[in-house]
């Protein structure tokens, strides 16, 4: 059975450049001092996971995309 489920921001890890989905290994990167990734890696985003969960790709994408920016305010 499959478990819908809205992505939260602890679920992701931020790097110097990057933005991982955890649960989904799901990854964003972008140069540095840029808000915009350049590259994607989908990784297990858009399939159930074995646990049942299943993120919508946009609000993954979406939140991602939202911490990447952060990030540069951080430094």
């Amino acid at each position: 059975m499959t478990r819908p489920v809205h992505p939260t921001p602890d679920e992701f890890e931020i790097r110097e450049n990057e933005v991982i989905h955890k649960p989904t290994n799901a990854t964003w990167t972008a140069y540095p001092e840029s808000a915009e990734p350049v590259w994607y890696r989908q990784s297990a985003l858009g399939s159930v996971l074995s646990n049942g969960d299943d993120y919508r790709e946009d609000e993954v994408a979406a939140m991602a995309r939202r911490l990447l920016a952060e990030r540069l305010t951080k430094k």
